[in-house]
């Protein structure tokens, strides 16, 4: 086992990571509850469907992805480092782990902002489908970039992990 350096651990980084989506995700919860506009428009959007869905999707992604996702890591990495004395690949955590948050956070604003705007062309503007459509379309790609940036971090942070027990030998 190599000797660890104070400061080299890797789940307190996580773990920050984690607080701060838990921060974000309830100013989004707040913002779904608050009653008047342009806040009260969220909850007859979400029933609405269609790009109401998007909205929802992007708030239950930074939960369940971004708060839950970074501290499951920070904990695995807690018993990483501290329960059996391994050191991470500091390299691919380094890498994974602001694509993770990055990528993440970046997809469920814009999965937000998308379903909020589309949402509300069809639920309080009653927009035509081709009108909304027009709204979601730009958002496509960003999001497609987003997700797959927060899927190579989730691989490289695995990765990290994966290789502090080849190193080991276990």
């Amino acid at each position: 086992m190599k000797p660890r350096r104070p400061g080299a651990e890797w789940y307190p980084r996580y773990r920050m990571a984690s607080y701060t989506a838990a921060v974000g995700a309830m100013i989004w919860t707040v913002a779904i509850v608050l009653p008047f506009p342009p806040f009260s428009y969220i909850p007859p959007i979400i029933v609405g469907g269609g790009p109401g869905t998007w909205f929802m999707v992007g708030y239950l992604l930074y939960i369940v992805v971004g708060f839950a996702g970074l501290a499951a890591f920070s904990s695995i990495l807690y018993m990483v480092e501290r329960g059996e004395g391994r050191r991470a690949d500091g390299v691919a955590l380094l890498a994974g782990l602001p694509l993770l948050y990055f990528g993440v956070t970046a997809a469920s604003i814009m999965l937000g902002m998308a379903g909020f705007e589309g949402g509300y062309a069809r639920s309080i503007q009653h927009a035509s489908e081709q009108a909304i459509e027009g709204i979601l379309q730009p958002y496509v790609n960003p999001i497609t970039v987003s997700a797959l940036a927060a899927v190579a971090g989730a691989g490289l942070s695995v990765l990290g992990v994966a290789r502090s027990f080849r190193e080991a030998g276990a």
